[in-house]
């Protein structure tokens, strides 16, 4: 999943879940597939040659205000470390609670968070309806609305149609690179 605005873009790790489950599903792995298309995406797809990707921690303060082991230093560092190692542009780990206020003066295209609610309420808050919902990783390029179904307002002619018409220009802008 990657919410994209032409200004920036976030990208949860993990996607619709209980937040008590969000640790047990972060790995190494599926973080390391995630950064690569983004990269892919904006390499093929948007043109950017290196774009700058940014990894947010899990905990407050990236977790250094706890004794224990954190998910900072168990996965997301291995995974931010073997992405540098490898060649993409990314930074990290960013620290949750000022991790927004870094994009416009570091100029990151994509943030990459661990949890839905981490990333997606603020993105919204700032794009309103200029944004779009991606599905990388798959054959083909799946493009919606940045909102979900909307079936609250169903029948109600209350629906907001500016994310849907992102959605087409952005097809249109972006057709011959698909």
């Amino acid at each position: 999943m990657l919410l994209f605005n032409k200004n920036f873009s976030v990208s949860p790790n993990t996607t619709h879940l209980y937040l008590k489950h969000v640790s047990k599903k972060l790995n190494i792995k599926t973080i390391n597939k995630n950064i690569l298309n983004i990269n892919i995406f904006y390499k093929k797809i948007i043109g950017i040659k290196k774009p700058k990707l940014a990894l947010m921690g899990l905990n407050p303060h990236n977790g250094i205000d706890f004794r224990s082991t954190t998910e900072e230093k168990k996965i997301l560092m291995p995974a931010l470390k073997y992405n540098q190692k490898n060649g993409i542009k990314i930074t990290g780990l960013v620290s949750p609670d000022f991790a927004f206020s870094t994009i416009k003066e570091k100029k990151i295209n994509c943030l990459i968070g661990n949890y839905h609610d981490q990333v997606l309420p603020i993105f919204k808050f700032i794009n309103k309806f200029k944004a779009i919902n991606i599905t990388l990783g798959l054959p083909f390029l799946r493009i919606s609305p940045d909102h979900g179904t909307a079936l609250d307002i169903k029948g109600k002619n209350k629906a907001n149609p500016e994310s849907f018409l992102y959605a087409l220009s952005f097809f249109e802008k972006y057709f011959n690179k698909i």
